[in-house]
């Protein structure tokens, strides 16, 4: 007998590893009916495919990416749609912030997608009273001027690294209703 996995099944594409780090927990798939969910969860898991959101997949721990990661998914992992994944945390000594660590997209990987991943974050930033987002960029692609443009700005230049913030201190973004629709915000 023959059977036919779905290739466009988001359950059956995601790697083990990364149902085990979620197993037991609920995706939210719509943000503006399951806000209490993202209040609750420290680790999350954006993944945006064409532009619109498919869920938040919380986590019992965070991911940290590191350069080998990065390299394996630019020579294995090619992308060859348009998804845009992005892992964040709340570090333990500073539960105020969040902590962007991991961005995963291919070569076809649209602006649109990538933008409405940080749209999303945001999001969760406004709902657990975030004051900041904070993040080290290593990717040479991600300019500092589209980041200026997102909202970002350079943070800690003595260290090594790009290191960038967005602050918000009870002033977050307005995000489009256009954006708000597509989002499921």
């Amino acid at each position: 007998m023959d059977m036919a996995i779905d290739s466009r099944n988001d359950l059956v594409r995601r790697p083990a590893r990364e149902r085990l780090a979620s197993f037991g927990l609920e995706p939210v798939t719509s943000i503006a009916t399951q806000k209490h969910l993202l209040q609750v969860r420290r680790s999350g898991h954006i993944v945006v495919e064409s532009g619109r959101l498919l869920a938040v997949y919380g986590r019992w721990w965070p991911y940290f990416g590191n350069h080998l990661q990065a390299a394996f998914d630019r020579r294995v992992r090619g992308g060859n749609d348009d998804r845009c994944e992005l892992f964040y945390h709340s570090p333990l000594g500073a539960p105020q912030f969040i902590t962007l660590s991991y961005i995963r997209s291919g070569g076809r990987t649209s602006l649109a997608s990538n933008y409405a991943a940080t749209l999303v974050l945001d999001e969760i930033a406004r709902i657990n009273q975030s004051l900041a987002i904070v993040c080290n960029v290593i990717n040479d692609r991600i300019s500092d001027r589209l980041l200026a443009r997102w909202g970002w700005e350079a943070h800690c230049q003595h260290w090594s690294g790009r290191h960038f913030i967005k602050r918000f201190y009870g002033k977050y973004p307005e995000i489009s209703s256009s954006w708000r629709t597509r989002l499921g915000i």
